[in-house]
This record gives structure tokens, C-alpha cells and sequence, in this order.
């Protein structure tokens, strides 16, 4: 790129000497440097729709990696909330499990209690209780009661036994909660890492796109200023054009104009989408389709203002019809006819060529009205 610019300020440099020259510039070596410019300036068109490509393809790559940063921050805020999930998770669990060990703690004390008392008066006591009842009423009061004792003792060995196994329960619990913590833990860094990656991508890639951007543009803006000075040598024909006219009043063509060459119209006259710059741009004339040496024939009867080498026009005739009307032939490979020679409608001035800034041969062909450039379709 840092080539194609230097090329195009040469091409500046060339375009505003032969504005300075105006159409006095004849020497040969001049096409040489022409085509090179030519060239380089294809070559630069190439290399920028290149790079559009790779913006292009860019963009694309951006939107994927965008997309992907999308999904990684989901991703990232549901682990998040995962992680608190199981926090709060463990939290509770903790709680239960700090209030089942205080449940059975206890348990434990009010059954050691009666361990202890068992213990120390044995079974033997309960049949005491029974058999020194008065009465077979207060014995089976005194059974009913022993009876909730030892009811009461199994109730506390089995609440006791299953305290203990929930207890166990709970730490089994915590222990895998604390491992698929542990998992989403491992999870978030691996997508935070991932995460990371892929904004230093996407921001490696903006710069790159950016940068190539700016440089397209600076491009762009030389190529303007290139066919700005287009614009101005054209704008300086006309008043060439009108000089040599007033000179000549008299009528010499018939007013009848027949085409220059037989092709197709590959780019039209005014306001175009040109081809480089991708923006609407002033066309100043026609171009017709025609193989390199094809003849062109002079539009009507006329006289010769101009034949040589006139900048980006290339090699060039310029015939004066008379009533302020002349016609332009640009981009020839070779001129036939010289400046004051009469020429008769029909009659071969040159051929078709590839001179100037031109992409590949075809006739540049304007008509003018008193030096300003109008619509030829209007008049062939």
C-alpha cells in the first residue's frame, strides 16, 4: 500500500505538469512513464479491492469472534451464578448440619443420663417399681409408666441413630457441593481465559481492519486529487478549445455526426459510479468498445485544433466542426492526421489505443459545445 501511494503522487505530479504545459508537451518518453503509471495504477485498484476483500472477510471474522463473546459472557454469567447457587447451597447445609450436631448433642446428653441411671440401677429397679405396688391398680399404673420409660429410651436410640445418619448424609452432601464448586470454579477461569483471548483478538483484528481502512482512504483521497486534475486539464480545454474557435466562425461541418467507431458504450456521459473510487464522479464524454487498432473515423467535416499528446488523454485529436461545436478523440495508439489539416466526414485520424490514463483500449470520445463538454449521444 505504502507503494501504491507513492505511485499515485507521481501520477499528481504528472497530471499537474501537463496542466502547466497545457497541450504543448510532445515528447515520447512521456508515454513510457504514462504506462507505468497506467499500470501502477491497475495494480493499485487490485491490490484495494484486496484489501476490501480482506475487510470484508474481517468484518466477518469480527462478527463471529463478537458472537463468540456474546456466548462466553452468558456462559460466564450463568457459571457465576452457579457458583452462587451452590455457595448458598453449602451455606444451608452448614446451618442444618450445625443444628442436626446441636440436636443430637443433645440427645447424646439426655441418653447418657438414662445410660448412667440404667447403669447404675439396672433393670432390676423397673421390677421393684412393679412388684411393691399396694394394689393391682397402682401396678398397672406402675407398668403403664415403666412401659414410657422404655419406650421412651428405644424413641431416643433410634432418633439418635438416624440424627447420625443424617448427619453423615449432610457431610457427604457439602463434600460434593464443595467439588462442583470446585468444577464451576475451574470452569469461570477457563471462560474468563478464553474470554480474554478472544477480546484480544477481536481487538487485534479492529486495528488491523482499521489501519488498512486509513490507508485505503489516504489512497482515495490521492486518486480524487488525481482525477480532480483530470477535471481541471479538461476544464482548461475549454477555453483552448473556444480560442482557436472564435478564430474560425465560419460553419465546416454538415451537422450531421456519425460514430466514431463501432462498439459497445462502456461508460456513459455526466455523473458515474466510478470504477475505483466507488463514488459518483464526472464523465466528460463516452467511452466505445473497440480493439486496439481499430481505425476511428472523424465524426463530421472539420479541421484539426489539436493532434499529440495531451496528459491523462493520452495521444489526442481534437477536430472543430464549426458553430462553436468540436469533437475529441482520446486514447489513440496513433494519430494519422496533423494540426490545420481538413478532414472530411468519415475520413480514418487515428487508431484505437490504450494512451493516458486509460485501463485497456477503447475511444474516449467527447463532443464539446463552445469548450464545454455535452452529451454525444445527443449528436451521433
Amino acid at each position: 500500500m505504502r507503494q501504491a501511494r507513492l505511485l499515485i503522487v507521481l501520477l499528481l505530479i504528472f497530471l499537474c505538469s501537463f496542466a502547466s504545459v497545457g497541450w504543448t508537451i510532445t515528447e515520447e518518453e512521456l508515454e513510457t512513464k504514462i504506462d507505468q503509471t497506467k499500470k501502477k495504477l491497475t495494480q493499485t485498484k487490485i491490490k484495494e479491492h484486496s484489501v476490501l476483500g480482506n475487510l470484508n472477510r474481517s468484518q466477518q471474522e469480527l462478527d463471529k469472534i463478537s458472537a463468540n463473546l456474546q456466548r462466553l459472557d452468558s456462559r460466564i454469567g450463568i457459571t457465576q451464578k452457579n457458583i452462587e447457587f451452590i455457595k448458598s447451597k453449602i451455606n444451608n447445609t452448614e446451618e442444618e448440619l450445625e443444628r442436626l450436631e446441636s440436636e443430637i448433642n443433645k440427645q447424646q446428653e439426655v441418653l447418657s443420663k438414662r445410660i448412667l441411671a440404667i447403669y447404675k440401677y439396672g433393670y432390676q429397679s423397673y421390677l421393684e417399681i412393679l412388684f411393691t405396688a399396694k394394689d393391682f391398680g397402682e401396678f398397672l399404673t406402675r407398668f403403664d409408666m415403666v412401659r414410657r420409660f422404655v419406650v421412651a429410651d428405644i424413641q431416643a436410640i433410634n432418633a439418635l441413630r438416624e440424627q447420625q445418619k443424617l448427619i453423615s448424609q449432610k457431610k457427604e452432601e457439602i463434600l460434593l457441593q464443595h467439588q462442583d464448586l470446585e468444577k464451576q470454579k475451574q470452569l469461570y477461569s477457563r471462560l474468563q481465559n478464553q474470554n480474554k483471548y478472544e477480546q484480544s483478538r477481536y481487538m487485534a483484528k479492529i486495528q488491523s481492519a482499521q489501519q488498512e481502512l486509513i490507508k485505503i482512504q489516504n489512497d482515495r483521497l490521492l486518486l480524487e486529487k488525481a482525477l480532480d486534475e483530470l477535471e481541471e486539464l479538461s476544464r482548461s480545454m475549454e477555453s483552448q478549445i473556444r480560442g482557436i474557435q472564435d478564430k474560425s466562425k465560419k460553419g465546416l461541418g454538415s451537422g450531421k455526426y456519425i460514430w466514431p467507431v463501432s462498439g459497445d458504450i462502456t461508460s456513459y456521459f455526466g455523473y458515474r459510479m466510478h470504477p475505483i473510487l466507488k463514488k459518483r464522479k464526472y464523465h466528460s464524454g463516452i467511452d466505445i468498445a473497440a480493439g486496439m487498432g481499430t481505425p476511428i473515423k472523424a465524426s463530421d467535416y472539420g479541421v484539426v485544433i489539436f493532434s499529440g499528446r495531451n496528459g491523462g488523454y493520452g495521444l489526442m485529436i481534437v477536430l472543430d466542426h464549426g458553430a462553436g461545436i468540436s469533437t475529441v478523440y482520446a486514447h489513440c495508439s496513433r494519430l494519422l492526421v496533423s494540426k490545420g489539416e481538413t478532414v472530411s466526414q468519415g475520413q480514418v485520424i487515428a487508431h484505437v489505443g490504450s494512451t493516458g490514463l486509460s485501463t485497456g483500449p477503447h475511444l474516449h470520445f467527447e463532443v464539446r459545445k463552445d469548450g464545454v463538454p455535452v452529451d454525444p449521444l445527443k449528436y451521433i
